[in-house]
């Protein structure tokens, strides 16, 4: 029967990987079904606190949107990018890492993504360079930063172990840090070939389907509104980092998912209290709607991959409690199969932060280790890596080596899994040192 059920988690995983999107939860829904009434499995348990985060930090940043306040933030990444256009390799993964590590969520890069392929092209970079170490970067942010819901699933389990919030954010944010720039620079060396020596670009170009003209004066000023719903925002990510940093001198009994349900909700409040954003427009906000296919994503898929491991934890206990206390660099390994499968770094953190704290894994292991649920590029479908494609008119995603028409082979792949390679012994060693 295990195998059977075994057959059924990587069949549905599978099929989630061809649907992508919102059809990853579907498939989860699927295999739900087939665990339930097939093997007769008790349902596992629900991410709620790691729903409710996301909901509320993409809440706050559609209010923000709304208001003027994202668009603000990309210009601003804009200006930087277009007055050092020789950097580009450099300040693209930078630019992101920070959107995403203030922001929570990988899909304040998006917004940027389209900046950048214009900048590469125009100064004659390939932009599937800068483009994969952004995406990467995004992506591995997440684990830095202390308003998303991996950190807040993770912390959940550690503190209980006696480490500080503060010890815990400064070994995230170096070892997210250290794995975006090995990937910056792991990605600048993909294909070395100039823009202008590429035949694909070329015989794109020749017909006509490459656009060599900047969109740069079609965005217009920000208003005051706009400034004021970035202020508001970003003062609401301070006060969760001092509530949480400054937690046993406060005196304060909440919990981190708590904490960022409250402030988010609050903040979306007060932008649209002084920002006059107009309530009725929040849920058409571009990033509101892919926050919605991301809880379908995690309810669905999340769902169904605990009721499996849930409906056979003994056995997993037995064997894997002596294997993590001899090689417990395999914690990381699990990190990075799980989010690679489940398509989200807090989805991965509820459900292996929780298993490994009861297998006996120390906070050092978990902490250290944690940079690794960031493996969502291992495919190509991922919401920011399927978008980071599309907007690349160049075509310098595809190659043969590129186009990802083994699963595998585009450009996201070795970058992520080399950068991934690095952090996670230095993760380690700074938490053994730090906690």
């Amino acid at each position: 029967m295990l195998w059977l059920e075994i057959l059924l988690l990587v069949g549905i995983i599978a099929y989630s990987a061809k649907l992508g999107g919102i059809g990853v939860g579907m498939a989860g829904a699927v295999g739900m079904i087939a665990a339930t009434a097939i093997f007769g499995l008790k349902p596992g348990f629900i991410p709620v606190d790691v729903m409710l985060i996301i909901m509320t930090v993409i809440l706050a940043i559609s209010v923000m949107q709304h208001a003027g306040g994202l668009a603000f933030m990309v210009k601003c990444a804009e200006k930087l990018l277009r007055n050092n256009p020789k950097y580009i390799n450099a300040l693209a993964p930078a630019v992101c890492f920070m959107l995403t590590t203030l922001g929570g969520t990988g899909y304040m890069a998006m917004s940027v993504l389209n900046v950048i392929q214009e900048v590469a092209k125009e100064n004659n970079v390939r932009p599937a360079q800068p483009l994969t170490s952004s995406v990467i970067a995004s992506q591995i942010a997440c684990t830095a930063s202390p308003i998303s819901a991996a950190t807040a699933a993770m912390f959940a389990v550690v503190e209980p172990m006696h480490v500080s919030f503060a010890a815990v954010l400064l070994v995230i944010i170096t070892t997210s840090a250290f794995a975006a720039a090995i990937c910056a620079v792991i990605s600048s060396l993909q294909g070395k070939t100039e823009l202008s020596e590429d035949p694909i670009f070329l015989e794109r170009l020749k017909k006509g389907l490459v656009s060599m003209q900047s969109k740069e004066d079609k965005v217009k000023p920000a208003t005051h509104e706009a400034k004021l719903s970035v202020l508001i925002f970003l003062s609401g990510v301070s006060v969760i980092v001092l509530l949480l940093l400054f937690k046993n001198q406060i005196g304060h009994t909440l919990s981190s998912r708590d904490l960022i349900v409250m402030i988010m909700m609050f903040c979306a409040w007060l932008m649209y209290l002084f920002c006059k954003v107009d309530l009725a427009t929040i849920k058409d906000a571009p990033i509101f709607k892919s926050g919605a296919e991301s809880l379908i994503v995690v309810l669905g898929i999340v769902w169904f991959s605990s009721t499996i491991i849930n409906a056979h934890l003994p056995e997993v206990k037995e064997s894997a409690v002596a294997l993590l206390e001899q090689y417990p660099y395999l914690l990381a390994v699990v990190f990075f199969l799980a989010s690679a499968v489940l398509f989200s770094q807090g989805s991965t953190a509820a459900l292996i932060c929780p298993v490994a704290a009861s297998l006996g894994v120390d906070a050092a292991t978990i902490v250290g280790s944690f940079v690794a649920c960031s493996a969502l590029y291992i495919t190509n479908v991922y919401p920011t890596t399927a978008f980071a494609i599309s907007c690349d008119d160049t075509g310098s995603f595809m190659g043969r080596r590129w186009n990802g028409s083994f699963v595998i082979n585009h450009p996201f792949f070795i970058p992520g899994c080399i950068s991934l390679a690095a952090a996670v012994p230095f993760g380690l060693m700074l938490a053994r040192m730090l906690l």
